[in-house]
């Protein structure tokens, strides 16, 4: 059976394994690709506030401007 070092990211080739040991990796397999879709959403919300920032410091900056 070929399996994935998750540490590595590279394919590793297991002997012999239990069938509690294949649910084990499957289930770290999961998470690691839970975490990774979380990782992706958390970091097109930081893009998309970065740019709502900057749209209200531009907004703001050229309001005092204005006062001024």
């Amino acid at each position: 059976m070929t399996t994935y070092n998750l540490t590595a990211n590279a394919k590793t080739t297991y002997g012999t394994l239990g069938n509690e040991d294949i649910s084990i990796l499957n289930k770290i397999q999961n998470l690691e690709n839970k975490v990774n879709s979380q990782s992706e959403k958390l970091n097109k919300i930081v893009e998309l506030l970065d740019g709502i920032s900057k749209e209200k410091s531009t907004t703001w900056s050229n309001s005092r401007i204005q006062i001024w």
